[in-house]
């Protein structure tokens, strides 16, 4: 089997597939640390990627989610309250470097991370997600009916046979 390459960075061994804003990506180690990771893999004797058991999948009903502008709104927060950046991450012992790459926006933050800084900077970084299932109302406005033949033609064969 051939190595695989990061999809980010383009280096190997690749270490697991991760959930990067809807796209699934292969990543490297020091890479995948930038998306939600859905499998591991490990190299076998051969050196070649083989993927771990799988995790179990994640219970529909909601979960949490991080707000969409959740740099620009940390830095606001902890520049209002006049706190260094290596203050901040001295208090919910996180590395500053982290923090900073979270604040300009190229890192996400985990979900404990912050909950950390909420509570650090008293502001609202989570979010409760719900599933939707339901179809939109432009959908429900429609009926659906089978496609006939008819439907299948052509606009060309359709105006011939008229």
């Amino acid at each position: 089997m051939a190595e695989l390459f990061c999809d980010i960075c383009g280096r190997g061994p690749v270490r697991a597939q991760i959930l990067v804003e809807g796209a699934k990506l292969l990543a490297c180690g020091s890479c995948m640390r930038t998306g939600k990771v859905i499998q591991r893999f490990h190299e076998d004797e051969g050196g070649a990627a083989v993927m771990d058991a799988p995790r179990p999948a994640p219970e529909l009903g909601g979960g949490e989610d991080i707000v969409e502008d959740w740099g620009p709104l940390i830095k606001h927060a902890r520049d209002k309250a006049k706190l260094p950046l290596a203050v901040v991450a001295e208090r919910i012992s996180e590395m500053e470097s982290y923090l900073d790459a979270i604040e300009n926006g190229r890192l996400m933050p985990s979900i404990p991370v912050a909950h950390k800084l909420e509570k650090e900077l008293g502001i609202k970084l989570i979010e409760k997600s719900s599933p939707s299932v339901a179809p939109s109302p432009a959908a429900q406005s429609r009926s659906f009916s089978a496609p006939t033949l008819a439907d299948m033609l052509s606009p060309e064969k359709k105006k011939k046979g008229k």
